[in-house]
């Protein structure tokens, strides 16, 4: 039967109706509120538009930040502090009618990408999610690892440099300070102050106090050839590489999968990265690991999503045929 997965991101929510094969039979975009408990009824309001219709026997509901597993509880979410403290679950699951399963949203990207995507040939898989942060799954022997208490993976907030800017976390140094797209329009701004005749300078002059730069200019100006946007995402691709490489040392996955909205910059950014897990991860795991961007697109997390609800649905029925 097919169920309702859900992306809960810090601009947008995603919700789509998933097959038990992978395939999108229905999708819905929200805007993603800024209120507890508007946030809950645009939830519910997704869930409810997409399934019109369809049978469906669950709904999975990817979320970013640090949750508590037991509870269904996002106790930190730098990016999306309207999340925090809410018990999902318990909370949606009379609004919706189905059962809820709520996992972090890099969790559920891993997943769908292990499950349907750039890893699915793999039992070792590592998920590295470029957004407005950066978060990460990890695949170990074909099972997710959460740690102790269903926190782990976090794996934007490892700490790259001690004396780094200051993240959204609250800590120095961590590898989403370097590499997010938050830290890619950070550094861009800092760039086109440096560079004023650069196109990414001319950019930002022209925008003056309407908008800041953000990590998609700094895409599209670096397929154009400025010189200055390209040094911006070599940068970030160097520094992602570099937690890329600790990570690989660390679990020696056969796949390392890079998704998320940041990845539009593709190459530009891998390129870099790739090199710097060449030089720095240890042999034989470095020869082993392939880096690749992330197959399903946007749609990770939502699929993800979704394969954790189906997974639960699977074995509530065989318990209870």
């Amino acid at each position: 039967m097919s169920v309702v997965g859900v992306d809960v991101g810090a601009t947008k929510i995603a919700a789509a109706v998933v097959s038990p094969e992978g395939e999108i039979l229905n999708r819905v975009r929200y805007p993603t509120p800024s209120s507890h408990s508007t946030l809950l009824e645009t939830l519910a309001q997704a869930v409810s538009e997409v399934s019109e219709g369809f049978e469906v026997a669950g709904v999975g509901l990817g979320v970013p930040g640090l949750i508590l597993a037991q509870e269904s509880k996002v106790i930190s979410s730098p990016n999306l502090r309207a999340i925090e403290g809410i018990l999902l679950k318990d909370e949606l699951e009379p609004k919706v009618g189905l059962p809820v399963t709520v996992e972090n949203d890099n969790n559920a990207a891993a997943w769908g990408e292990f499950r349907f995507g750039a890893g699915s040939e793999a039992e070792h898989l590592l998920y590295v999610g470029l957004g407005t942060g950066i978060g990460g799954g990890i695949v170990i022997h074909g099972q997710l690892l959460r740690g102790a208490r269903g926190a782990g993976g976090e794996l934007g907030h490892v700490t790259v440099q001690a004396t780094g800017p200051r993240c959204a976390c609250g800590n120095r140094g961590c590898l989403e300070a370097f590499a997010s797209g938050t830290a890619i329009g950070r550094r861009a701004r800092e760039v086109a102050t440096e560079r004023p005749d650069s196109a990414l300078g001319q950019l930002a002059e022209a925008l003056g106090a309407e908008r800041e730069l953000l990590g998609e200019d700094v895409t599209d100006l670096a397929r154009e050839g400025d010189e200055g946007a390209l040094s911006v995402l070599e940068e970030a691709g160097r520094w992602l590489g570099i937690g890329l490489a600790g990570f690989v040392n660390i679990f020696n996955p056969e796949v390392v999968v890079v998704g998320g909205g940041v990845m539009e910059a593709d190459e530009l950014l891998l390129k870099a990265a790739r090199r710097e897990v060449h030089l720095r991860a240890r042999s034989p795991k470095r020869d082993l690991v392939e880096v690749k961007e992330a197959a399903l697109g946007p749609d990770s997390g939502v699929l993800g999503a979704a394969a954790f609800a189906q997974d639960r649905a699977q074995k509530e029925y065989a318990l209870n045929p």
